[in-house]
């Protein structure tokens, strides 16, 4: 009898993790694709008018946190893609994330920040709203930060714990705070 891993995202679950997944794609998806699985322990603030699709065989693993709150919350996710164990997707504006895209553990993936002028504390101002663009085929390892108006190409490798403030051409590797490409995948 072959053995099976029951720790790898792969592993689909179980009769009751199907239940999960099913009440949870009815509770806060506007549309879901084949085969999602989303964790028991996953969490959603979500307001009533939030998009938030996935296509085809997407896992949401462990203690994920998708928030989607004022004004126009629209989060993409494509086929074939795993959201890792404690990751943060917070949207104030647009969030895609692209097919076969890997997101490692506690990666952080943020569409805003907070104003910052001088003549009022931070907590009083409106925040600074944009977006955030992960092509296809990316890897964003354990620890990441995407933050906002930052376009990931098709193909790139965010290296763990790096903070990614600009943009990161197609198929580059890149790494550290602020993320730079230090090569190109062969």
């Amino acid at each position: 009898m072959p053995t099976v891993d029951r720790a790898s995202y792969r592993n689909r679950g179980g009769f009751l993790q199907r239940l999960i997944s099913a009440y949870k794609a009815r509770r806060f998806f506007t549309k879901v694709g084949a085969n999602l699985v989303v964790k028991a322990s996953a969490e959603f603030r979500v307001v009533d008018h939030a998009v938030l699709e996935v296509g085809d065989n997407v896992t949401i693993q462990d203690y994920s946190f998708f928030q989607l709150t004022m004004p126009e919350p629209k989060v993409f996710i494509g086929n074939n893609t795993v959201i890792g164990r404690r990751s943060i997707i917070t949207a104030k504006n647009r969030i895609s994330i692209g097919n076969d895209v890997l997101i490692g553990s506690d990666v952080q993936i943020i569409d805003h920040g907070h104003g910052m002028r001088r003549d009022m504390p931070i907590r009083l101002q409106k925040a600074d709203i944009g977006f955030v663009e992960i092509g296809d085929d990316v890897w964003i390892g354990a620890g990441a930060k995407i933050l906002m108006n930052v376009k990931v190409g098709d193909g790139a490798v965010i290296g763990a714990n790096s903070v990614v403030l600009t943009d990161i051409p197609e198929y580059a590797i890149a790494v550290g705070s602020p993320a730079r490409v230090v090569k190109y995948r062969d």
